[in-house]
């Protein structure tokens, strides 16, 4: 479990590159459970700039933490 929370710089959860901004959208959608983030994500705030959407990672990393550690992903809110 140790080696599960051992990122490499600029790495979040599942190999997912950190940005200025969070966590690009376009980079979650590769994810076979993006729908299920976005059911989680509901209607948080989103960060943009002019051409990418972004994700805060401290969410990110709180769904991260919820479905690796805890299967805890449904209907939390």
């Amino acid at each position: 479990m140790k080696q599960l929370l051992q990122f490499a710089d600029n790495k979040t959860y599942f190999g997912i590159d950190i940005h200025r901004h969070g966590v690009k959208v376009d980079d979650l959608k590769k994810l076979p459970f993006f729908d299920i983030f976005t059911d989680y994500h509901g209607d948080k705030l989103y960060l943009t700039n002019a051409e990418e959407d972004y994700i805060p990672l401290i969410d990110w990393e709180g769904f991260c933490f919820d479905y690796v550690m805890h299967g805890n992903y449904r209907n939390i809110g």
